[in-house]
């Protein structure tokens, strides 16, 4: 009699069982549903990266960046033509100065020579003498000659103080002129050195921003042309720089936004993954107490079932707090609202890629932002050299010298920004490669640890119990066939859904960031 009361009681549970689970299942459906149906803004990761990028203040300012690096480079060109054409201008000029200088004092002494000639009655050159009458040339007196005895040779002594005072009146008259040169001379002389001051302030202080930006203090001046051509080659390198990384920054933003993304979707689903714990426990928990309520088990059996179901339904609140907080940062990423309710689209796990390892080091050593200001560095001391070399230093002055350690610091950089950018992409490679394996045998477990809840929840219905692999794990032998197993299979079971989700996130976010690593921009 006992024993058909216990197998109808049995009967009844495991029904009652079979129908909880049942309406689980159907519960966790419209859940779906419902979750599905809630209005708030739905994207994709492409949508969430494009919306994200979009939005990015940290792109408006890169943007901005390289819009000034432009102006700086073309404005960069025109102060080099301007040095250049002041340069000549101002060689012109010292020339022009110089050769009129030269002129005017050469015909301010032939006048004195000619003054003093005059004044000891000589003629300071030939002086042809006119008929009063005619205007005919009737006699000349040549340079060098007594004035008075030629005139009285010729007959002429009545015109001496007449051809004396014209002498007197042409000597005046160029004195004048050459005082009027010396005037603008001086007034052309004070507008070359405020011209050439200006200039020289102005190189100075080209030089002074050359020799911060490229780190010497040695260096005090360059010739002007070869200076000009330095900054001009500094800015060309900036535009280019500033340029590019437009593109890596787009990049680092989009893979910011995937990771965020990829966080929020593995929150998620960490907290699908708690909430049918806490399913899970809750059927456990009302198996259990229906079952002490009719005899069938013990109380111990319901004890341990209360304390697994709260622990789950603790563990979900705690998840929902991951879950919001990553919710919230991805919102941030994107620059949208922080309350703006996201619904995301799950993501497919790529399919197997076989990359490359040698092509992706070489990729990275090509496009790495860290590579391309490394290579800028050495190019931009070389230009310096250069520049050195065309501004008379010798390979003895401590500009030289200066700047062939800043050459040779450059060098050394360059060679550690390669093996660290080597380094990160062998690293992202192993990753990737780790994630890979992992994922298959995440898949494995997977099937293994369902089939262990099935039979753990079949051995406790009928009461049955036998060793196995996990109860040995967990040295729980003599437990085998009570609550406590069921328990465990659902916990490792739980652990494997939760590692299977981490694996699936974590394959995906070293994809992104392998590709990231080797210097593939998708983003441009």
């Amino acid at each position: 009699m006992k024993k058909k009361i216990m197998v109808g009681l049995l009967i009844v549970v495991i029904t009652f069982n079979l129908n909880v689970y049942g309406a689980s299942e159907e519960t966790t459906d419209k859940s779906e549903i419902n979750t599905i149906s809630q209005q708030g803004l739905t994207l994709t990761i492409d949508e969430a990266v494009e919306k994200g990028l979009k939005n990015s203040i940290l792109m408006n300012k890169i943007k901005n960046q390289a819009e000034i690096a432009v102006l700086v480079s073309d404005n960069a060109e025109k102060n080099k033509n301007d040095i250049y054409n002041a340069q000549n201008e101002l060689s012109n000029a010292e020339s022009d100065l110089n050769s009129g200088r030269s002129t005017i004092y050469s015909s301010q002494r032939q006048l004195e020579s000619a003054q003093v000639a005059l004044d000891n009655g000589i003629a300071p050159q030939d002086i042809p003498i006119p008929n009063p009458a005619t205007g005919e040339i009737i006699a000349t007196i040549h340079q060098g000659e007594n004035i008075d005895q030629a005139l009285a040779a010729y007959g002429l002594s009545a015109y001496s103080n007449a051809v004396k005072a014209q002498i007197q009146s042409g000597i005046d008259a160029n004195k004048g002129k050459i005082s009027g040169a010396l005037e603008d001379l001086d007034e052309g002389t004070q507008k070359y050195v405020s011209g050439k001051s200006k200039y020289d302030l102005s190189l100075q202080f080209a030089m002074t921003r050359v020799a911060s930006k490229l780190s010497t203090s040695t260096i005090s001046s360059l010739e002007a042309t070869h200076l000009a051509d330095l900054i001009v080659e500094m800015s060309d390198i900036q535009d280019r720089i500033t340029s590019y990384s437009v593109n890596i920054y787009k990049n680092k933003m989009a893979l910011l936004i995937q990771n965020s993304y990829y966080e929020a979707l593995k929150q998620e689903k960490l907290l699908e993954m708690k909430e049918k714990a806490m399913q899970r426990g809750q059927l456990q928990y009302d198996y259990a107490n229906y079952a002490y309520e009719v005899g069938a088990k013990s109380k111990d059996d319901m004890n341990i079932a209360k304390l697994y179901y709260d622990g789950t339904t603790m563990a979900y609140e705690l998840q929902k707090k991951d879950y919001n907080n990553a919710m919230i940062e991805l919102n941030k990423n994107i620059n949208i609202p922080l309350d703006t309710k996201l619904n995301l689209v799950e993501v497919t796990p790529s399919t197997k890629m076989s990359f490359n390892l040698t092509q992706g080091i070489n990729s990275g050593l090509r496009t790495r932002l860290e590579m391309k200001m490394a290579e800028a560095q050495v190019e931009l001391y070389k230009d310096l050299m250069a520049a050195v070399n065309g501004s008379s230093y010798d390979e003895d002055d401590n500009q030289y010298k200066e700047v062939d350690f800043l050459l040779k610091k450059a060098e050394i950089e360059r060679a550690d920004a390669k093996l660290q950018t080597e380094s990160s992409i062998r690293m992202s490679y192993e990753t990737i490669s780790s994630m890979e394996k992992v994922a298959e045998i995440a898949s494995q477990l997977k099937e293994k640890a369902d089939e262990g809840v099935e039979i753990a929840k079949l051995k406790y219905e009928v009461g049955f119990g036998a060793d196995n692999n996990l109860m040995k794990s967990l040295n729980l032998q003599e437990l085998s066939g009570t609550m406590v197993e069921v328990i465990a299979a659902e916990e490792n079971l739980a652990a494997i859904e939760e590692k299977i989700v981490e694996v699936t996130n974590g394959y995906n976010l070293a994809k992104a960031k392998y590709l990231n690593d080797i210097g593939i921009l998708p983003y441009k």
